[in-house]
C-alpha cells in the first residue's frame, strides 16, 4: 500500500501484568506493562514512491508496552515476503518516548528466533505517538521464501510504554515477539497471555527481479549438528525463490565421513510449489550414526532443470555424534519429551532455551509445556529443585547439580530410547547429601508410545539420615496461547491431566507410577501461586509437595500447573528411594485414562519386577487368606474414601495375567479372587483404593 491512516489512542494508567518466570543467563527478566488507550489526533505516514508493498500483521496502534521499572527490551517481527524483494524501509509506532537507540534487520533462523544481524539503523527516540521512519543506507535485497526479522530496541524509563501495540489478537510466531537480552525470544502472550497484540512494526519493500526457475534448500532441519548415537530421517526445507511455480523438484542428501559417502539419497518433491512457497522434505532410509565421537558432513541440495543459479541450491552442516548431553529428546513413540540432568523436565530452564518441551503428537507445532521439575523437600525451610522461583519474575532455582551428564544407554534394554544421568542437590545452600540418578524411556510400540516414563533413585549419601523427604514433579502445562486451561485429578489411577476448554485433544498430564500411592494430586491456580512475586517460595512448594495446599480440579478456566508428589519417607545412610511418573499425551480425556493405564502396565512389565514396584506402603495394610490356595483366595483391605477399588494380578515375570474392579464404600471390605486358567505359581496382587496402593504375594497350588 502506498499509505495508511492510523487512528492512534491514548496512553494511561500502567496495569502491571506479571509473566511467568523466566531469566537471561541468570539475569532476572523485567515485569511488562502496558498502557490502557485513550482517543488521539489521527497522524499519518506515507510510504516511498518506489514502494510496492508494506508487510505488516498489525492494525491500527491502540497502546503502548514497556517494562514496569523500565530498561531495555527487543520488540520484534518476523516476515517472509513471497517475491523477491528489496527492503528500504523500517517503520515503529513510538507511544511514549525513550532514549535513541537502534532498529535491526536479521536474517533466518527458525520460526521462533532470528539469525544473523543484516543491518541496524539509528532512531530518535524523543517524540511520542507517531510513527518513526527509518531508511536503509542501501537496500537489502531479500530473496522470496527467506524469513526476515525487524525488531526494535528500546531502551526507557519506568512509567512509560514506547512502543505501539494494536487490539491483537496476536499472530501466533509472526507479529509480537519480546526478548530482554537479544538471544532469548518468545511470545507477547506467553510472556503474559493479557498482552495478545502484534507490535506496530512493518517493513517497506520494492519488487525484485526473480529468476525464472529457482528453488533452494534454505535450511537442513534434522539431524541436529550435536546427536547421540543412533537412527535419524534426515529433512530439509526447501523454497521457491524464482518467479514460476514448479513440480517434480529433484532433492538430495549426502552424508560424508573424512571423505567416504555414507549415505546418499534422492527424494522427488511433486508440487506444485508457487514463488515464495516453502516445504520441509523427509528423506527415507533413516541415517545411522556410527559410534560416538564421529563427525559427519552433511550436504542437502536441489537440481531443478531450468535453476541457473546454483549459488543458492545447497545447505551444508557439520554433525557430530556425541555420548553426553545436558538435555536430550526422547522421540521414538508417539510424542516428545525433553529430559536433562539438571533436575528440570522440557527445557533446561524457562521459557525454552535447550529443549523441546512435550509435544503431543511429536509433529505438533507447539509444545504443550511450558516447564517441568522434580522437587525434594523436607520442611518448610528446605526444598530442592529448578522450578520457579521467589519472585516468578526471577530465573529458576538451580538447586540441582549435574553429576553424570546424560547419555544414551545403547542398545536399549527397555524400550526404544533410554537415557541416563544423574544430579545431587549441591547447588542448595544448604545441601542435605541427596542425589538422583535418573533413567528415562520410551516406546515406539503400539499402545505404550503415548508417555515417557522417568525413574528417579533418590539415594542419601550423607553420614546422617535425611527423614520426612517429600518428592514430586511440577509441571506448568499450556494448552493455548489464552491458557484457558482445566484440570482434573484421578486418585485411583494417581494421575491429574489438562485440557484446552475449547478442545480436549491434546489431555496431557503426570501419573505417578511409582511407588502405589501418592500424597498430592493438585492443580495449581497461577493467579494465587505463581503470579503474586510473593508467591512460589520454598514454603508453598513444600506444602504442595505434602498435601497441605490442595485443589483436586480446576474451578474455572485458567492458568493452571500440576503437581504429583508422595512422601513422607526417610532415608538412612546409603539408602534409595524409587519415585517414577510418565507424562502422557492423549486425544481426548478418556483416551489419557486408557494410556495412563498403558503406562503403568509397561512399567511393572518391563521394570517392576527389577525395580520391586510393589513394595507394600506402610500405611495399607492388605492381606489375602488362605495363602497359598487353590481355588480362590480371599482378599481383605481397608479403603480411605469411596471410590474404585482395582485388583491386578501379575505373574512371577511381571506380566500382567488377571483383573478385577468395583465400587467401594470407605472403611474395611473385602473381595474373593478366583483366578481361571492360570497355572500354579507365584502371582503378585496390586490392590488400588483411592489414594493408596499396596502389593501382596500369593501361591496358587495345584
Amino acid at each position: 500500500m502506498k499509505g495508511s491512516m492510523i487512528l492512534a489512542l491514548l496512553v494511561g494508567l500502567a496495569l502491571a501484568a506479571l509473566p511467568g518466570p523466566n531469566t537471561s543467563n541468570g539475569v532476572e527478566e523485567p515485569t511488562l506493562s502496558r498502557s490502557v488507550p485513550r482517543t488521539v489526533a489521527f497522524q499519518r505516514f506515507f510510504a516511498p514512491e518506489d514502494a510496492d508493498e508494506t508487510l505488516n500483521y498489525d492494525s491500527d496502534p491502540a497502546s503502548g508496552v514497556g517494562l514496569t521499572n523500565g530498561g531495555t527490551f527487543w520488540g520484534g517481527v518476523r516476515f517472509t515476503p513471497t517475491t523477491a524483494c528489496t527492503l528500504k524501509t523500517l517503520l515503529f509506532y513510538q507511544w511514549n518516548s525513550s532514549n535513541d537507540d537502534y532498529i535491526f534487520v536479521f536474517g533466518e533462523n527458525d520460526d521462533t528466533t532470528p539469525g544473523a544481524k543484516l543491518d541496524s539503523v539509528a532512531y530518535s527516540g524523543g517524540d511520542s505517538l507517531t510513527w518513526k521512519v527509518a531508511s536503509l543506507a542501501a537496500p537489502l535485497v531479500l530473496p522470496a521464501g527467506i524469513d526476515f526479522w525487524v525488531a526494535v530496541r528500546i531502551n526507557h524509563a519506568p512509567g512509560t510504554f514506547p512502543l505501539g501495540v494494536d487490539a491483537g489478537p496476536n499472530v501466533h510466531n509472526r507479529g509480537g515477539y519480546i526478548s530482554t537480552n537479544g538471544t532469548r525470544w518468545r511470545n507477547l502472550p506467553e510472556s503474559n497471555p493479557d498482552l495478545d497484540f502484534n507490535w506496530n512494526i512493518r517493513a517497506i519493500v520494492a519488487a525484485a527481479p526473480s529468476p525464472d526457475h529457482d528453488v533452494s534448500v534454505t535450511r537442513i532441519l534434522a539431524p541436529a549438528t550435536n546427536v547421540p548415537v543412533g537412527a535419524y530421517a534426515p529433512v530439509c526445507r526447501i523454497v521457491n525463490v524464482g518467479a514460476n511455480s514448479e513440480s517434480d523438484i529433484p532433492v538430495y542428501c549426502w552424508v560424508d565421513s573424512a571423505g567416504t559417502l555414507v549415505y546418499n539419497q534422492e527424494t522427488l518433491y511433486a508440487g506444485p510449489l508457487a514463488p515464495g512457497a516453502r516445504a520441509d522434505l523427509t528423506f527415507a532410509p533413516n541415517w545411522n550414526t556410527g559410534p560416538a565421537g564421529n563427525t559427519y558432513d552433511l550436504a542437502m541440495f536441489t537440481n531443478l532443470p531450468g535453476d541457473l543459479d546454483n549459488s543458492n541450491d545447497t545447505a551444508y552442516q557439520s554433525t557430530s555424534v556425541a555420548s553426553r548431553f545436558a538435555v536430550m529428546d526422547h522421540d521414538t513413540g508417539y510424542c516428545k519429551l525433553s529430559v536433562s540432568c539438571l533436575g528440570s523436565i522440557g527445557y533446561d530452564e524457562p521459557p525454552s532455551f535447550a529443549g523441546s518441551g512435550f509435544f503431543y503428537p511429536k509433529n505438533a507445532s507447539t509444545s504443550s509445556l511450558f516447564y517441568s521439575s522434580l522437587a525434594l523437600g523436607t520442611d518448610a525451610g528446605w526444598v530442592a529443585d529448578r522450578y520457579y522461583s521467589n519472585p516468578t519474575s526471577g530465573g529458576p532455582n538451580t538447586d540441582f547439580a549435574p553429576t553424570e551428564s546424560l547419555s544414551a544407554v545403547v542398545p536399549p534394554g527397555i524400550g526404544d530410547q533410554h537415557y541416563r544421568g544423574a544430579f545431587d542437590d549441591a547447588g542448595h545452600p544448604s545441601p542435605k547429601g541427596l542425589s538422583v540418578t535418573q533413567n528415562s524411556y520410551m516406546s515406539a510400540d503400539s499402545g505404550y508410545d503415548d508417555f515417557a516414563v522417568l525413574d528417579f533413585a533418590i539415594t542419601n549419601n550423607d553420614t546422617s539420615a535425611v527423614n520426612g523427604i517429600y518428592a514430586g514433579v511440577f509441571a506448568d502445562f499450556d494448552l493455548g496461547t489464552d491458557r484457558l486451561d482445566l484440570c482434573r485429578s484421578d486418585t485411583v489411577e494417581r494421575f491429574v491431566k489438562m485440557w484446552h476448554q475449547n478442545s480436549q485433544n491434546p489431555t496431557v498430564g503426570v501419573k505417578i507410577l511409582h511407588p502405589g500411592w501418592f500424597t498430592n494430586l493438585t492443580a495449581v491456580d497461577h493467579n494465587v501461586w505463581v503470579y503474586p512475586d510473593s508467591c512460589v517460595t520454598d514454603n508453598q512448594k513444600y506444602r504442595l509437595l505434602n498435601g497441605s495446599i490442595v485443589l483436586r480440579n480446576s474451578n474455572r478456566p485458567y492458568d493452571w500447573s500440576v503437581v504429583a508428589s508422595i512422601g513422607p519417607f526417610d532415608l538412612a545412610p546409603g539408602d534409595s528411594q524409587k519415585f517414577a511418573v510418565a507424562v502422557i499425551g492423549a486425544v481426548d480425556t478418556a483416551t489419557f485414562r486408557v494410556n495412563a493405564e498403558s503406562a503403568q502396565s509397561w512399567y511393572a512389565n518391563n521394570l517392576g519386577v527389577a525395580e520391586r514396584p510393589f513394595a507394600p506402603s506402610p500405611v495399607v495394610r492388605v492381606t489375602a487368606a488362605p495363602n497359598p490356595f487353590s481355588r480362590a483366595t480371599r482378599i481383605s483391605y481397608s479403603a480411605l474414601t469411596a471410590g474404585r477399588l482395582d485388583v491386578e494380578a501379575y505373574d512371577a515375570t511381571g506380566r500382567l495375567v488377571d483383573r478385577l474392579a468395583l465400587n467401594v464404600k470407605a472403611g474395611p471390605g473385602a473381595v474373593n479372587w478366583k483366578p481361571r486358567d492360570l497355572g500354579a505359581g507365584l502371582y503378585f496382587l496390586k490392590v488400588k483404593t483411592p489414594g493408596r496402593e499396596a502389593v501382596i504375594k500369593t501361591l496358587l497350588t495345584e
